[in-house]
């Protein structure tokens, strides 16, 4: 029993020792035909990164406010006898928008004035009596308190009268309305809105508390939508507490609006300073590859004595700032003055060969790979 499973286990031993081996020739035989093709060299355009002062900034949605607006109501009820804006028009300070109807309150105060007409007269003529000796100054009094009360309900008629009378504050663009002549509008509704018209708007915007470090005075950027147009504006205010809900901080700047040409209310983008100057290297677009760890670029460093090209590939990570037109800002992981690969660096890995053309060559660099026994 016991030689029958020696025999089995020296059997089992002798073939796995035989596949072993097997393998083993597999494997050298396929190093061997990988060692006989040439190391792979890619061609791709070289730009010698730039050097650029740059500022660290934050893009942020702001809204256009006006300097002056306010959203006229009418403080008494009553009818309307007059309308005197029409819709989105520019009207002056002083202009009469709405007029309600005051017949009853003049009335009252025509008779008021009348009343203080009377008291008027009572109060010369009780003065004359007592600069004759033939009245007491107790009547004197009495008259003359009741001309002040008939004065003072002929000021009061006035207000009411005032208060039915809807002017421009100041110079402004109405909003839309459907007032009409004989429409009933009860104490409180809503005549319209009014914009001032001035040259100057706020920009209105908050920042995390963390990046709340403009100062007063501080320049931005603002760009309208759509318009591609950039002006600049100035830090005027700054909210004196943090949002509870939000943990922003508010911030208000002022520009010119003829320069920056959008109606109040619309949405704006800022872009504000959060440091100071700093140096910071310039690469083309092409030259950043994406993936899920972030953005990285094929920095051309000097290849080993011996390998079929000058250069080889580095991947390195790098920390990427605004784009300035063809070329992006990175703010940290490379320095000015070296060598990046720019177009066909899709091509590159870590460690590839490369053969580096001027950028803007007429040697394409996006051609195949070439293989060491193309090269001469």
């Amino acid at each position: 029993m016991i030689r029958s499973w020696f025999i089995v286990i020296t059997v089992c031993l002798t073939a796995a020792a035989g596949l072993g081996y097997f393998k083993y020739q597999q494997i050298q035989a396929a190093i061997a035909l990988g060692a006989a093709f040439p190391e792979s060299i890619e061609t791709v355009e070289v730009f010698v990164a730039l050097e650029e002062l740059w500022q660290p900034v934050t893009s942020v949605t702001a809204e256009v406010v006006p300097t002056r607006s306010v959203t006229l109501s009418n403080e008494l009820a009553g009818t309307i006898a007059h309308v005197g804006f029409a819709s989105g028009a520019t009207v002056i300070s002083g202009q009469l928008l709405v007029q309600l109807d005051t017949s009853e309150e003049s009335a009252q105060r025509d008779a008021a004035i009348a009343e203080a007409e009377i008291a008027r007269l009572d109060l010369e003529r009780n003065e004359k009596l007592i600069a004759s000796g033939a009245a007491a100054q107790e009547a004197r009094d009495r008259a003359k308190a009741r001309f002040s009360a008939a004065l003072a309900a002929v000021r009061r008629l006035d207000a009411v009268i005032a208060k039915k009378t809807l002017r421009a504050p100041f110079n402004a663009k109405t909003g839309l309305h459907q007032l009409e002549v004989g429409q009933y509008l009860d104490k409180g509704d809503v005549i319209t809105r009014l914009i001032g018209i001035d040259d100057e708007v706020w920009i209105d915007f908050t920042l995390p508390q963390e990046q709340a470090v403009l100062e007063i005075g501080t320049q931005i950027s603002v760009t309208v939508s759509k318009r591609d147009r950039t002006v600049n504006a100035k830090i005027i205010a700054r909210d004196a507490f943090v949002n509870e809900s939000s943990r922003n901080v508010g911030f208000r700047a002022v520009t010119d609006n003829q320069n920056l040409g959008a109606f109040p209310g619309s949405l704006v983008t800022v872009e504000v300073p959060l440091g100071e100057l700093r140096t910071a290297t310039l690469v083309p677009v092409t030259a950043v590859r994406r993936d899920t760890f972030g953005a990285k670029v094929f920095v051309l460093k000097p290849a080993e004595e011996g390998a079929l090209a000058a250069e080889r590939a580095e991947r390195r990570s790098v920390t990427l700032g605004p784009q300035r037109g063809d070329l992006i800002v990175v703010a940290s992981g490379m320095r000015p003055g070296e060598r990046v690969a720019a177009n066909g660096s899709f091509k590159l890995r870590d460690g590839s060969l490369v053969n580096a053309v001027p950028r803007n060559s007429s040697v394409s660099p996006q051609l195949s790979t070439t293989s060491a026994g193309n090269v001469e």
